[in-house]
C-alpha cells in the first residue's frame, strides 16, 4: 500500500508540475501578447464549467465515485456498481440542465460583466460553445473519479500533461498568426474535450476488468449518496464564495481589466495548489481502505507522516518563490507587473498553510461526522474573508479579495488542524511545534535571499533559475537539519525503499 502511495504521489506530482508549468506559460503568452482585459475574458469564461463556478452543483460526484470504487475494490462491487451508476445519473442530468441555463443566459452574461461591445459577440459565442460540452465535462468527473480509484493515476496525469501541451501550442499558434482571442478559448474547450473522451476509454477498459457495471440502485443507496451529495454541496458552497465566484465579482464590479489583474496575481498560487492537491488526494483510497478496516494505528501513523513531511519539502519552497516574487512577476509577464510582487508573495501564505493541513484533511473525508465539522468550518473561513474584503475593498479593490483570503488562511487555520490532531489521535503541540520551525527556516532563507540579491539580482529567466536552484538546495538542507526530527529523516529512507522494485 505504501509503495503504491507513493508511486501515485510521485505521477501527481511530476505530471501536474509539468501541466502547471505550462499552464503559467500561457498566461504569460497572453497577458503580453493579448493584454489583461483578454485574460480577464477568458477566465471569465472558463469560470462557467465543472472546475470553475459550476463545482457549486457537482454534488461531490468525483470524490464520492473515488471512494465507491476504491471500497469496491475490497470484494462488494455490487454496492459500487449501484452507486457509480446514480451518480453518473446526477453528473449528466446535472450538466444538462447547467448547458441550457448557460446557452440561454450568455447574452445577459456579458452585460453583466461588462464586457466591451466590441467584445461582446466573440465572449458569448465562447459561453455558448462552453455550454455545449458543459455535459460532457460533469460526467467526466465520474471519469476522474473512477480512475482515482483504481488508482490509475499514470493515464489520469497524462491526459492533464498532453491537454496542457496542446493548449500552450495552440496560444503559439494564435499569437503567431495574430488571431482573435477568442480562437484560444475555443482550443482549451477543445482540449477539455479529447481529455474526457480519452479518459471513457480508459475507464471502460478498468471497468471491464473488474465487475464494475451500470446497475439500477437501491431507495438505501439513493438515500446515503444524497446524503453524501448535499454535505459536498454545502461544501461546495464555501468553497465557491471563498475563491471560485471571486473573478465573477470583480467582472461584475470593475470589469475584465481587474479580473486579468487578479487572475495574473493569483496564477501561481493556484499552480501551486493544483500541484499539492492531487497528492494528498492519492491518500484517499487508502484512507477509504483504513477506515474500512477501522485500523486507527495506521491511519495515525498516516496523519502524522503526511502533516510533518510533505510541509518539510514545500513550505520552504513557498518562502524562496514569495522572496524572489518581484522578480518571477518581472521576467513572466514583464516589469509593468512587477510592481505588485507584494501581493504575490502575500498570496503565497495560502499554499503554505493547505500544505500543513490538507492530507490529514482529505484522509478524514470518509467520515461524515468530520465533513459536518468541516462544512461548519469553512462557512466560519469565508465570514472571516468577506468581513476583511468588505472592510479594505475601498483601498485595494481586487486585491482586497486576495489580502481577505490570507487572513481567513492564517487566522483558522490552527482550529482545523486542531481537529484533525483530535480525531487522528495526534499531540496538538505538534502543530504549532512545526509552524515554529517553519518560521525559523524562513527568516534564515530571507537573510540568504537578501544578501544574494545584494550582490546578483536575477533579471533574466536563466538567472532565475540558477538563483532558484541554490535556494532550493538551501531551503531543502535547512528544512532536513532544523525541521525533520531523527525519526522522520528516517522516514525518508523507508519511503526510498518502498519504493524501490524487489
Amino acid at each position: 500500500m505504501l509503495r503504491r502511495f507513493l508511486h501515485n504521489t510521485a505521477i501527481s506530482a511530476v505530471a501536474f508540475g509539468l501541466a502547471g508549468v505550462l499552464g503559467l506559460f500561457s498566461v504569460g503568452l497572453i497577458a503580453k501578447f493579448y493584454g489583461l482585459t483578454v485574460l480577464g475574458l477568458i477566465a471569465l469564461s472558463r469560470a462557467f464549467l465543472p472546475s470553475g463556478f459550476l463545482a457549486l452543483i457537482d454534488f461531490g460526484v468525483s470524490e464520492t465515485t473515488t471512494q465507491m470504487v476504491a471500497r469496491g475494490r475490497l470484494g462488494d462491487w455490487a454496492a459500487a456498481s449501484e452507486r457509480v451508476s446514480f451518480l453518473t445519473m446526477v453528473a449528466a442530468v446535472t450538466g444538462l440542465v447547467s448547458s441550457v441555463v448557460m446557452w440561454f443566459g450568455a447574452p445577459a452574461l456579458a452585460v453583466i460583466f461588462k464586457v466591451a461591445p466590441e467584445e461582446g459577440p466573440a465572449f458569448v459565442s465562447i459561453l455558448k460553445v462552453t455550454a455545449m460540452i458543459t455535459p460532457l465535462a460533469f460526467i467526466g468527473l465520474i471519469m476522474e473519479g473512477a480512475l482515482k480509484g483504481f488508482e490509475e493515476y499514470g493515464w489520469l496525469r497524462m491526459t492533464e500533461v498532453g491537454g496542457s501541451l496542446l493548449y500552450v501550442a495552440a496560444i503559439y499558434l494564435a499569437v503567431w498568426n495574430e488571431l482573435s482571442f477568442e480562437w484560444i478559448a475555443y482550443a482549451y474547450l477543445a482540449t477539455v474535450v479529447v481529455k474526457y473522451l480519452m479518459l471513457a476509454l480508459i475507464v471502460a477498459i478498468a471497468a471491464r476488468r473488474s465487475k464494475l457495471r451500470f446497475s439500477s440502485w437501491s431507495p438505501e443507496t439513493r438515500y446515503d449518496l444524497v446524503y453524501r451529495g448535499w454535505l459536498m454541496f454545502n461544501a461546495r458552497i464555501g468553497g465557491v464564495l471563498q475563491q471560485i465566484i471571486i473573478p465573477l465579482a470583480i467582472g461584475a464590479m470593475y470589469g475584465p481589466a481587474q479580473v486579468g489583474a487578479y487572475d495574473l496575481l493569483m496564477r501561481l498560487p493556484r499552480f501551486l495548489k493544483a500541484v499539492l492537491s492531487p497528492l494528498f488526494s492519492a491518500i484517499l483510497p487508502i484512507s477509504a481502505h483504513l477506515d474500512e478496516q477501522t485500523d486507527v494505528r495506521r491511519l495515525k501513523i498516516l496523519g502524522r507522516n503526511s502533516f510533518v513531511l510533505p510541509a518539510a519539502i514545500v513550505v520552504p519552497i513557498l518562502v524562496l518563490i514569495a522572496l524572489y516574487s518581484e522578480e518571477i512577476l518581472t521576467v513572466w509577464v514583464g516589469p509593468q507587473s512587477a510592481e505588485q510582487w507584494p501581493w504575490l508573495a502575500l498570496a503565497l501564505v495560502v499554499p503554505a498553510a493547505n500544505a500543513m493541513i490538507n492530507a490529514g484533511q482529505t484522509a478524514l473525508m470518509v467520515r461524515a461526522d468530520f465533513m459536518r465539522f468541516a462544512n461548519r468550518f469553512l462557512y466560519s473561513q469565508v465570514l472571516v474573508q468577506y468581513a476583511v474584503t468588505a472592510l479594505t475593498l475601498h483601498w485595494f479593490q481586487d486585491r482586497a479579495f486576495i489580502l481577505g483570503w490570507v487572513v481567513s488562511y492564517v487566522t483558522l487555520t490552527p482550529v482545523l488542524a486542531h481537529r484533525i490532531f483530535k480525531l487522528m489521535a495526534l499531540p496538538r503541540r505538534l502543530f504549532w511545534q512545526h509552524v515554529a520551525r517553519q518560521l525559523l527556516v524562513a527568516v534564515i532563507l530571507t537573510v540568504l535571499v537578501l544578501l544574494y540579491k545584494t550582490y546578483l539580482t536575477p533579471a533574466t529567466l536563466s538567472a532565475l533559475i540558477v538563483a532558484g536552484a541554490i535556494g532550493c538546495i538551501a531551503a531543502w538542507a535547512l528544512s532536513l537539519t532544523l525541521i525533520l526530527s531523527p525519526s522522520d529523516r528516517a522516514m525518508f529512507g523507508k519511503f526510498a525503499r518502498a519504493m524501490t522494485p524487489r
